[in-house]
């Protein structure tokens, strides 16, 4: 039985005893970006990628911040040894440097800026019209009840957001947490040749994503770790293995580091103008 807070939340997703998958899954896409957008704006966490590309293994650590609308990632370790000598004081370069530009930013360009970012994910909110859904059964996820739904590519989708065209050749399943509609886990599987860029890099058939989030307060979730397993074809030139993990730590709210740089600056003036007085 459906709790009645769930359904009420999904509208008619309960009709006859049925549940519908479309509308979970949309539902979970309102919710995802909600905090996608947070994790944005509000939280500082740890991110360390573990990648392993035909053979050579590295590992670098990083702090992803919010700066002035766009999140800002800055290295603090690669493979097991932290930043020292010449390699800390140009992340450290790095750093200032982007603080400084966005401080002068017009709002017109921290506008273009923001934009740009957002619509390297709007493809997204295409995802409950390009999938044919359906509602394959419960499994725990972390110990908690998620509905699991598999996704098959419609005939006739049509892209309306930058990037959705790569959707066509995806197909999956989604394991969405009963109780928050919450992405819990997604599998992707490329089925067909995905191209990034014009002569960028080609996707192979076989390579597979695999997401999975945490619950990190009341209803708010964020990436726990996210696989990649498969091979691209580089520049069109070079065949290159894929095998790649993200892992995300040490969640925090820390808020706009230029936010809290002006906060504080704007402090600062006052107590120098109390000073005057």
């Amino acid at each position: 039985m459906v709790p009645t807070l769930v359904a009420g939340s999904l509208g008619l997703t309960v009709l006859y005893g049925q549940v519908d998958p479309k509308a979970i899954v949309r539902q979970s896409i309102q919710n995802y970006q909600r905090d996608w957008k947070a994790s944005r704006d509000t939280w500082t966490y740890t991110q360390k990628d573990v990648s392993d590309s035909d053979g050579m293994k590295e590992i670098q650590v990083s702090e992803i911040m919010p700066l002035d609308g766009t999140p800002y990632e800055r290295v603090i370790s690669k493979n097991g040894h932290p930043l020292s000598g010449d390699d800390a004081r140009k992340e450290e370069h790095k750093y200032e440097h982007a603080l400084q530009k966005r401080e002068k930013e017009t709002k017109e360009e921290r506008a273009e800026r923001i934009h740009k970012y957002e619509s390297e994910r709007a493809f997204v909110k295409d995802i409950p019209e390009a999938y044919d859904f359906k509602l394959v059964g419960e499994e725990n996820v972390e110990g908690r009840p998620a509905w699991v739904i598999t996704m098959i590519p419609h005939l006739g989708f049509v892209p309306s957001t930058p990037h959705a065209a790569l959707l066509e050749h995806i197909e999956g399943k989604l394991w969405i947490d009963k109780e928050d509609l919450q992405w819990a886990k997604a599998e992707a599987h490329v089925f067909d040749t995905i191209s990034i860029g014009w002569i960028v890099a080609r996707v192979q058939p076989g390579t597979r994503f695999t997401v999975e989030q945490t619950r990190v307060e009341n209803g708010l979730w964020m990436p726990r770790r996210i696989t990649i397993c498969g091979a691209a074809h580089v520049m069109l030139v070079h065949n290159r293995a894929i095998n790649e993990e993200l892992t995300y730590s040490g969640y925090r709210k820390a808020g706009s580091v230029l936010a809290n740089k002006r906060s504080g600056d704007s402090n600062e003036d006052h107590s120098l103008a109390v000073a005057a007085r």
